[in-house]
């Protein structure tokens, strides 16, 4: 390896950093001075139920998220039982704390490899998805669309008018796929009928819907009006996703993603207690994959006991 190559990785992880500080300052900037009291209610007994039942939606929201990538797995030829789908995708996705989306893919790739699923296909797989997580996010962001944009807000729609040509014709999506595999040099993924990527769309919007709901009911332990914050938490929660996946260099959009979920929540809780909401979010949806993991680890645990006694018996 020559100097010059092992000062590239060293040159990003400096710039990273950089970065990730430079956000932190400003944020910090941002909410100098601000009465931190009205953050205060996610800290009380009285929000346990809020975090209770946000915790509770967003492991469902992952559910159909690790369904989704499931229908996708089938439609390239590899349908997987749910629970051997279920480890392979939360364990893979751990990767998503390292910078950049395509750790995720490799991840997944080498767990998938054990199931017996060829490394191309897991790559087929990520391949189809993206295109899918980008079109349903935004799509369910255009419920926060005229408090971001104003009246340009009708814009977050226009990713309705593609999703309407997926479900009705699901084999574009693959061609899609085709076209940037071949521009990454790749071998075409072969896609079926393309009926799996009709359903993986029906799943993802269900994610998002179901993980909106979960920062909804953050907004409202911090005394948000219910009806008027619901529309915004949930086209918040989608477009924060989409930044998080679209911001490579930082470990699954850190800080960016909070940024943009306070600055949309601002519109119905003050500047603090926006960013109180942002934050509880993120643990939830870490203490959630911690959770759904560790049922897995459990699992995984039971049935190799349950197994050990027949293979000594042999």
């Amino acid at each position: 390896m020559s100097p010059g190559s092992s000062r590239r990785p060293r040159l990003s992880v400096v710039v990273r950093w950089v970065a990730v500080g430079a956000i932190v300052v400003c944020l910090c900037w941002t909410v100098r001075g601000q009465d931190w009291s009205a953050a205060r209610p996610v800290l009380t007994l009285r929000a346990l139920p809020y975090l209770a039942a946000s915790g509770a939606l967003n492991v469902l929201a992952l559910g159909c998220a690790m369904l989704s990538w499931r229908s996708i797995m089938a439609e390239v030829g590899h349908p997987l039982p749910r629970l051997q789908a279920a480890r392979i995708y939360f364990f893979g996705m751990t990767a998503k704390y390292l910078p950049g989306q395509f750790w995720v893919a490799i991840t997944q790739a080498r767990l998938a490899k054990r199931a017996g699923v060829p490394s191309r296909a897991s790559i087929a797989v990520f391949l189809l998805n993206v295109p899918v997580i980008l079109l349903t996010g935004l799509l369910v962001g255009a419920l926060a669309g005229p408090g971001v944009l104003g009246g340009w807000g009708w814009l977050l729609l226009a990713p309705a008018a593609l999703l309407a040509v997926v479900l009705l014709r699901p084999e574009v999506v693959g061609r899609t796929a085709a076209v940037v595999a071949r521009l990454v040099r790749q071998k075409p993924p072969a896609v079926t009928t393309g009926g799996r990527t009709r359903a993986a769309v029906c799943w993802l919007l269900a994610c998002r819907l179901v993980s909106g709901l979960h920062l909804w009911l953050l907004v409202l332990a911090l005394g948000a009006p219910a009806m008027r914050s619901l529309p915004l938490s949930i086209g918040a929660f989608s477009l924060a996703a989409v930044s998080g996946m679209l911001v490579v260099f930082l470990p699954d959009g850190a800080v960016v993603r909070e940024l943009l979920t306070a600055g949309i929540l601002v519109q119905v809780l003050p500047v603090t207690a926006a960013a109180a909401a942002a934050i509880a979010s993120r643990a939830i949806c870490l203490g959630s994959e911690l959770l759904l993991m560790a049922v897995l680890l459990g699992n995984a645990a039971l049935v190799r006991n349950r197994e050990a006694p027949a293979r000594q018996g042999v």
